[in-house]
C-alpha cells in the first residue's frame, strides 16, 4: 500500500505546545555551556571592584546568577516530564555516585567552614549545576544530536570572538576577545578547536568543509590569545586521544587502561630523563615561560601547601578558602599578589585545600570513572569517544596550571561533567534504538 497520500493527524495546539516545551530538555546542556562562554563574560563587564578587592567582591552573592540557576533548574525539572520516571538509569553510571559522594562531603564541610553561609550557598549552586547537567545529559534523546547542538553553539562563539578580536584592541599580553583576559579566550578557543576537530571527523561534504573553516578560525584566535597552556594542550590532546581510541578500537583493548599505562610510562620516563640530564621542572618552566616560577605559580603553590598541611584530611571547607572576604587566611597571610587571587592556579591543590585528601581521593575516583565509562563507548562510536577523551584529557591537564574542578560554573568543569555523562547516555540511546 502506498502511504504517501495518507494524511498525518493534526495535533491539538496544547499537545503541540507541550511537545515543543518537552523538546527544550535536549537544549538544557547547551544553555548551561553558553552561560560561561557567552552570557557571563557580558555580565562581567558591568561588575565593579578593583583587583585588590577581588576576594571581597567575589564573596558577595550575585542576584542574576542566582535567578539564572534557579530558573534553569526549574526548566530542567519541568521540561524533563516523563523522563524523570527513568531517572534510575542515571545511577548505573559510577560517575554519578562519585559526584554524589563529593557533594555529600561538601555539605558536611559546611560544619567546619570558616564561612558556613558562603560555603552552603556555593554548595547549593554546585548541586543545582550537577543535577541539571547529569539529568539533562543522561536522559537526552540522543547524545550524538546533543553534540551537534554544542557545535552550533561553538560556531556562534567562534564567530562572535572573531568579530571581537577584529574590533577590540589586544591586551598587553594577548587578545582577550569577549573575555576579561587572554587566558579566557585561550581556554574557550581551545575547547572550540577540540569540538570542531570532532565536527571535521564526524561530518561529510559541505558540513565537513564548514567545520574545517570554523576550526581554522578557532585555532587562529587561540594563537592570537597567546595562552601557552591552551595552545600546547590543544595540539597534544587530540593526537593522544586519536592514538588511544584507534589502538583500542582496532585491537579491542581498553582505552582507559591504555591511557593509565601511558601516563605512568610518561612519568617514569620523565623521572629517568630528569635524573640523567639534570633537567628538572625549573628548567621546564624556563623553557616554556621564560621564568623559573611558572609565571609566579610556585609562590602560590608554596602558600597553598602550607595551608593544606594545617587540615590535610578534610580541608578548610568546600569553596571556603578563596573569595570569602577579609576574614580569611588568604587576606591575612597570603604573600604579595596572592592576596588578590581567586584560585591556586592548580585545580588539584584547590581541591585539597578545600576538602583535603578525602576530596582529592574522590576527584581521582571521578577521573578514573569517567575514563573507564568512555572506554566502553569506543566500540559503539569511536568518533564520539575521540571527542570525549580529547576534552577530558584537556581538562585534566589544564588543571595542572589553572583551576576548575568543582568550581561553580567554571567552563572546563561544565565540559568535563557533560563529557563524563555522554558515554552512558550513548549506551542507553543505542539500547533503546535496538529494542
Amino acid at each position: 500500500m502506498n502511504n504517501s497520500h495518507i494524511e498525518q493527524p493534526v495535533l491539538p495546539a496544547r499537545t503541540r505546545n507541550t511537545s515543543v516545551f518537552f523538546g527544550l530538555f535536549n537544549w538544557i546542556p547547551v544553555f548551561l555551556l553558553a552561560y560561561p562562554m557567552l552570557f557571563s563574560p557580558f555580565i562581567a563587564q558591568f561588575s565593579s571592584g578593583d583587583g585588590s578587592d577581588n576576594n571581597i567582591v567575589a564573596s558577595q552573592s550575585n542576584t542574576f546568577n542566582q535567578l539564572f540557576w534557579i530558573g534553569i533548574f526549574a526548566l530542567t525539572m519541568i521540561s524533563a516530564g516523563r523522563r524523570l520516571l527513568h531517572i534510575g538509569v542515571i545511577f548505573r553510571n559510577p560517575v554519578v555516585w562519585v559526584l554524589l559522594g563529593y557533594l555529600t562531603l561538601a555539605l558536611l564541610s559546611v560544619t567546619w567552614s570558616p564561612v558556613p553561609a558562603i560555603g552552603f550557598r556555593r554548595f547549593v549552586l554546585q548541586s543545582i549545576i550537577v543535577l541539571c547537567l547529569v539529568i539533562s545529559v543522561s536522559l537526552t534523546d540522543d547524545p550524538r544530536l546533543l553534540v551537534s547542538r554544542f557545535l552550533k553553539l561553538i560556531v556562534v562563539i567562534v564567530l562572535s570572538n572573531t568579530l571581537a578580536v577584529a574590533v577590540l584592541p589586544p591586551t598587553p599580553l594577548g587578545h582577550a576577545g569577549l573575555y576579561a583576559q587572554k587566558n579566557g579566550l585561550g581556554a574557550v578557543m581551545a575547547l572550540a578547536f577540540l569540538f570542531t576537530v570532532y565536527g571535521v571527523v564526524a561530518h561529510r561534504g559541505w558540513r565537513r568543509a564548514f567545520m574545517a573553516a570554523i576550526s581554522f578560525l578557532a585555532f587562529a584566535l587561540l594563537l592570537l590569545s597567546q595562552s601557552k597552556t591552551s595552545i600546547g594542550l590543544s595540539f597534544l590532546m587530540p593526537f593522544v586521544a586519536f592514538t588511544v581510541v584507534g589502538l583500542a578500537y582496532y585491537f579491542r583493548a581498553n582505552a582507559a587502561l591504555l591511557l593509565i599505562f601511558s601516563a605512568i610510562t610518561v612519568v617514569v620516563a620523565w623521572l629517568f630523563f630528569s635524573a640523567v640530564t639534570r633537567f628538572d621542572f625549573t628548567d621546564l618552566s624556563i623553557l616554556l615561560f621564560n621564568d623559573e616560577t611558572y609565571t609566579g605559580r610556585t609562590v602560590i603553590w608554596a602558600f597553598i601547601l602550607d595551608v593544606i598541611s594545617r587540615a590535610p584530611f578534610f580541608g578548610q571547607g568546600y569553596s571556603s578558602f578563596w573569595a570569602i572576604g577579609t576574614d580569611s587566611i588568604v587576606y591575612r597571610e597570603a604573600p604579595g599578589f596572592v592576596v588578590s587571587l581567586l584560585q591556586a592556579h592548580n585545580g588539584y591543590l584547590d581541591v585539597m585545600v578545600e576538602t583535603g585528601l578525602a576530596g582529592f581521593a574522590l576527584l581521582v575516583a571521578l577521573i578514573l570513572a569517567a575514563l573507564i565509562s568512555t572506554a566502553r563507548a569506543v566500540p559503539l562510536n569511536p568518533q564520539l569517544a575521540f571527542l570525549c577523551y580529547s576534552l577530558m584529557l584537556f581538562v585534566i591537564c589544564h588543571n595542572m596550571l589553572e583551576s576548575s574542578w568543582f568550581r561553580g560554573y567554571s567552563l572546563n568543569w561544565l565540559v568535563f561533567l557533560i563529557i563524563a555523562c555522554v558515554p552512558g547516555a550513548l549506551s542507553r540511546s543505542l539500547s533503546r534504538t535496538a529494542a
